[in-house]
């Protein structure tokens, strides 16, 4: 579905919905219309769209075709992989210089600190699907700058891990997070640290 295909770019894209309305000077809510499926954007404006969440107007309406970014699949756009049960025990940046495994993303040019995880499943019995669903290969950036809607991977103070949608920047410093899986807000840094954020996510079983 159109709707569908749009909302899954612009995440992969780590784009927000004003974002995405502000390169056609629109509300973030038309956009959110269009990923809803309430409405749909005018044919006039797909190959703009097509442009600014990096694929063509083939994919958009019926899934196919080449994103304009698929020629980013050698080694030097790879990432390194690095294990999501680890993300913990290590500094990340040790881990990623010493990976044998990489993986190439396909919607987003990633800078030289960028890395790749799993997204497993949380454990709680009361856990719902994310934006994110279990099993995606998830790319982070931990240089990128934080911005309201973006997804992250959090730190939290009891040694686990967790995905967070920022929220409006706390004052006079930080920002608001809001846990995917419980619900609950926290501050960064002081109850939370962020290490990094999502710019692309795919469902793969492969590298």
């Amino acid at each position: 579905m159109l709707n569908e295909r749009l909302k899954n770019l612009r995440l992969a894209k780590g784009m927000t919905l004003q974002q995405v309305g502000d390169a056609f000077g629109i509300s973030a809510a038309s956009v959110a219309s269009w990923e809803k499926g309430k409405n749909q954007p005018d044919s006039r404006k797909l190959s703009k769209i097509a442009d600014v969440l990096g694929t063509s107007v083939e994919f958009l309406l019926n899934g196919t075709g080449d994103s304009k970014f698929a020629h980013f699949e050698s080694i030097e756009n790879g990432v390194p992989f690095v294990a999501w049960s680890k993300l913990l025990s290590e500094p990340v940046l040790r881990q990623a210089s010493n990976a044998t495994d990489w993986v190439t993303p396909l919607h987003t040019k990633p800078s030289q600190l960028s890395f790749a995880t799993r997204y497993p499943a949380p454990s709680e019995l009361s856990w719902t699907q994310g934006p994110i669903p279990a099993g995606a290969i998830v790319f982070v950036d931990p240089v990128k700058d934080l911005v309201a809607d973006s997804i992250v991977i959090v730190s939290l103070s009891n040694d686990r891990l967790e995905l967070a949608r920022v929220q409006l920047p706390a004052k006079p410093k930080g920002h608001y997070l809001k846990l995917v899986t419980s619900g609950n807000s926290v501050l960064s840094p002081k109850e939370a640290k962020v290490i990094g954020t999502v710019v692309e996510w795919r469902i793969s079983g492969i590298f």
